[in-house]
């Protein structure tokens, strides 16, 4: 073989690679989209809320979505675990469904990227939860003086008064 036929089978096989990819994206770009439909037509759902929901299922459709979202997600993960506030959801079931749906599309259009932004993730949610739960328990760690005082509590205990 020569070099211009190995480079042109790789540059088949790549072509292949994501015209597969593609055509099983569709599938579920198709229920996403259904999903949203759904969600529009819904009464009682705010006009911010379909914004967002549109453009997020807009925005996952290029390669750099999920990239972008892990970067995003670090200063999230981090400002969470260390404020000790829960996480709280506020969009319902039909909001998890079409969050869902679009990261299945997502990975399914981008597996390589996915999975890479996947495994950042979970590095980066698994360091900041080790060191969350180092943090909380320095922070249940008694002072000096809480030390002293409790020492100082056991050593000498209070008098009680003569009747």
């Amino acid at each position: 073989m020569t070099h211009s036929m190995v480079v042109f089978a790789s540059a088949l096989l790549i072509v292949m690679y994501w015209i597969v990819c593609r055509r099983r994206s569709l599938i579920h770009r198709e229920k996403a989209a259904d999903l949203l439909v759904a969600f529009f037509e819904k009464r009682g759902v705010s006009e911010r809320d379909k914004d967002a929901a549109e453009f997020f299922y807009r925005f996952a459709g290029y390669w750099f979505f999920l990239p972008f979202m892990t970067i995003l997600a670090l200063p999230v993960i981090v400002g969470r675990t260390l404020s000790k506030r829960m996480i709280s959801t506020d969009g319902g079931k039909e909001k998890d469904l079409i969050s869902d749906q679009v990261m299945r599309m997502y990975m399914f259009r981008n597996p390589i990227t996915g999975a890479t932004c996947l495994l950042v993730f979970f590095v980066i949610a698994t360091t900041t939860m080790l060191l969350g739960l180092f943090a909380n328990r320095l922070r249940a760690m008694p002072s000096p003086s809480a030390v002293y005082m409790t020492t100082a509590a056991k050593v000498y205990p209070p008098r009680r008064p003569a009747l």
